[in-house]
């Protein structure tokens, strides 16, 4: 009995201790990974993500001024729709001035939230600040920064206290810092909406197929009319040179040969694909660091061969390590970029950044579908995208809030601006132009009988003013749109202005609201379209051949940039138009539509500015020369042509440098532009170039309107009839009495 319990006993304990092992075991498999397998298993839960945005990427290159009484601004600072942010910081740059003494208060707001409020009172001073921004999702997309600017100098009573020397300035480094999970990033649409103001469109190593280079500049146009400057990125090749400065390397991969090879300072040549795989890896080059990718066979080849070739480094150094790789090239490459069904439109990782993948076949959809029309539909991180198409108006009218103006009150104290603008080509789509500018709006009674002024601005050109019934019911003022004000992008502004008083000059002066009302719209019209950028535009809203020579496709880097710049400065469709490449640069092209032609001859062209291939520019009107000067180089010439019957513009760089546009280029009235670094030099008109064309082509007003012979005599003539025919039937009737 005793040896039978004693059994017992020691059963129960060789359990105990089983169980025990058992629960160990994982401790024990952790503490037995190596060095090499840990960090790698560190590098594929990581999945934090680094970003910075500046005023400067959302295109503000200027200082912000703000002055006179009460002065405010709202900016919009991306980011991911949906997603917590950790470790946010706003870093508010400015200085200001005080001049003439007085009270001056800064009040900074975060999502309507005041955050911090200053009063600045030496002569002059940094009203700099660091703002900790809370870590909530922000389903918008984007965090609101408000800047209220208020300067008061105390005067006799009734006096004007406004202080044009006290004047805050917001500089363009002024930044949001923030980091995110990508894994929470669960969509499509919210990925686009958090796309940096450069984003990077990845593509194939080497020569481009057509199709990739045909996606990769419709996604950079895309991107340009939503305000974002894209950067090409190829993916690394041998021979490619990296900046190695700043790459931080764990030390456990340094064991690693292709790691080891990079751990250094200054430029590294890529000697073997395993160092390419290396980069990819680390995340940490701005040559991997995309935020879109043109997903086609030679890229994914590109990417594998680069991993395959790391992953053979690890296996000949610890199979535990190679295992651990697999997984992170699962999660993070694999995951996104292995094809799936029919989708054509992903969001992956590639590496350490998530990415929208988008098949070269199905760009012109995808855009459609990222519009603001269906962008709040994307709502999965893998789309089947069968059509998509944007909404076109059947009546000749197009609200402005399709334009992208956001219709709502605003207050106004003295002077505030609402404004919005859009490219030509997405209105004129089948040759109809605006001829009407029609705002709605209504207005609030102030502390004064004079009433409020609205004045409407296209392109800075004053096109219209009326004074409002402030009475808070709709007022509408219309305008019609002259020919000499539009442009390929245009920015429509309404203007409000208040007598800034209050009642018997004892009180603050208050700023009551303004609105403008959702039924504003502009009114379309077909006519015929001139010769000149504004007409191009209008064309190539309907369709148009992008025209480009082979070379172009083999070095995708330094022509992609100068084709998305100038097809979205003319005004070309990113949905509507299409790619045609020339095997043979010196071959004339006979195009058979609209075309917009890059470095290549036109057959039937009459140009007349010409450009040889030494760079000499010379520029001829009907038999005479304007200009003949050279060398050139960093400048290009943007033409417009016919030829065969076609309208068309031609791209010809002058000079062996093409130039590097770092900004959006602006095309004004004429049909030639010399286009620079910092986009167009120099706009003119050669058909025209005294301009008495555009005096002559004025419509007249008043007695000047009789004075030119035209329809209008007709009318004094009908009455003229009129009263000779009820003449002759008085004296009809009197003969027969």
């Amino acid at each position: 009995m005793k040896s039978s319990v004693a059994l017992h006993t020691g059963a129960l304990s060789a359990l105990a201790c089983g169980v025990s092992l058992l629960a160990l075991m994982p401790a024990f498999a952790l503490a037995a990974d190596s060095p090499l397998t840990q960090a790698i298993n560190r590098l594929n839960a990581d999945t934090r993500q680094e970003r910075e945005i500046r005023l400067s990427d959302l295109g503000i290159d200027a200082p912000i001024i703000l002055g006179s009484t009460d002065a405010r601004r709202e900016l919009y600072l991306p980011v991911p729709a949906g997603v917590p942010l950790t470790d946010a910081t706003l870093n508010f740059d400015a200085s200001y001035l005080n001049g003439e003494g007085g009270r001056n208060t800064l009040l900074l707001s975060l999502d309507g939230y005041p955050v911090r409020a200053e009063g600045l009172s030496e002569a002059q001073g940094d009203a700099s600040a660091t703002l900790g921004v809370d870590k909530k999702a922000r389903d918008s997309g984007s965090l609101r920064l408000g800047i209220a600017w208020s300067s008061i100098v105390s005067r006799v009573l009734c006096e004007d206290e406004r202080a044009i020397g006290n004047v805050l300035r917001i500089e363009p480094a002024t930044r949001l810092n923030y980091s995110y999970d990508a894994s929470q990033l669960h969509d499509v649409g919210a990925a686009w909406t958090a796309l940096p103001g450069k984003p990077g469109i990845m593509v194939a190593p080497g020569t481009l197929s057509a199709d990739s280079y045909d996606a990769a500049w419709r996604l950079g146009v895309a991107l340009e009319r939503i305000g974002k400057h894209s950067r090409i990125l190829p993916f690394p090749a041998l021979q490619d040179s990296v900046d190695l400065n700043g790459l931080r390397i764990p030390a456990e991969l340094l064991a690693i040969p292709a790691f080891a090879s990079l751990n250094g300072k200054g430029t590294h040549v890529l000697a073997e694909p395993a160092q390419i795989g290396a980069l990819l890896m680390l995340g940490q080059t701005p040559n991997v660091q995309a935020d879109l990718a043109v997903n086609d066979p030679q890229l994914l080849k590109a990417v594998n061969e680069s991993l395959d070739a790391l992953q053979r480094q690890i296996q000949g150094l610890d199979a535990s390590a190679a295992t651990a790789f697999t997984q992170w090239r699962e999660r993070h490459i694999n995951a996104g970029l292995a094809a799936t069904g029919t989708d054509n439109v992903r969001l992956a990782l590639l590496g350490t950044r998530p990415v929208l993948m988008i098949a070269p076949q199905a760009t012109g959809k995808a855009l459609a579908l990222f519009s603001s029309a269906w962008n709040t539909l994307a709502r999965s991180r893998q789309l089947t995208v069968s059509e998509a198409q944007l909404p076109l108006s059947a009546d000749g009218r197009v609200a402005l809030s399709r334009l992208g103006g956001n219709p709502g009150a605003i207050d106004v104290l003295a002077k505030s601006d609402w404004s919005t603008s859009f490219p030509l080509g997405s209105v004129a789509y089948d040759g109809r132009l605006p001829v009407k500018a029609v705002i709605d709006v209504s207005a609030a009674p102030g502390a004064s009988d004079t009433a409020p002024v609205a004045s409407l601005f296209l392109n800075d050109y004053l096109i219209g003013a009326q004074q409002l019934v402030a009475n808070g019911e709709k007022q509408r003022i219309e305008a019609s749109v002259p020919r000499y004000a539009l442009g390929s992008k245009n920015v429509l502004r309404v203007s409000f202005q208040r007598q800034p008083v209050s009642d018997r000059c004892l009180e603050t002066p208050q700023a009551f609201p303004v609105s403008v009302l959702p039924t504003s719209h502009i009114v379309l019209e077909k006519t015929a379209l001139d010769n000149d950028f504004s007409g191009m535009a209008a064309r190539f809203a309907m369709d148009a051949q992008i025209l480009v020579p082979q070379a172009y496709l083999e070095h995708p880097a330094s022509s992609l940039p100068q084709v998305i710049s100038v097809a979205d400065a003319a005004g070309v469709s990113p949905l509507r138009a299409q790619l045609n490449v020339s095997a043979d640069p010196k071959a004339s092209v006979a195009p058979d539509k609209a075309f917009l032609a890059f470095e290549l001859p036109i057959k039937d062209s009459k140009e007349s500015v010409q450009v040889d291939e030494q760079g000499r520019l010379r520029i001829n009107h009907k038999d005479q020369v304007l200009l003949d000067v050279h060398p050139l180089n960093h400048l290009a010439s943007l033409q417009v042509v016919i030829a065969g019957g076609q309208h068309g513009l031609v791209y010809r760089a002058l000079g062996a440098d093409a130039p590097r546009f770092a900004r959006q280029i602006l095309l004004t009235r004429g049909d030639v532009a010399i286009l620079g670094d910092k986009g167009a030099l120099t706009t003119f008109n050669t058909q025209d170039p005294s301009g008495s064309q555009l005096i002559d082509n004025e419509e007249p007003k008043g007695l000047d309107a009789w004075r030119k012979p035209s329809w209008l005599w007709l009318i004094p003539g009908g009455i003229l009839l009129v009263l000779i025919l009820l003449l002759a039937g008085r004296n009809a009737r009197r003969n027969r009495q």
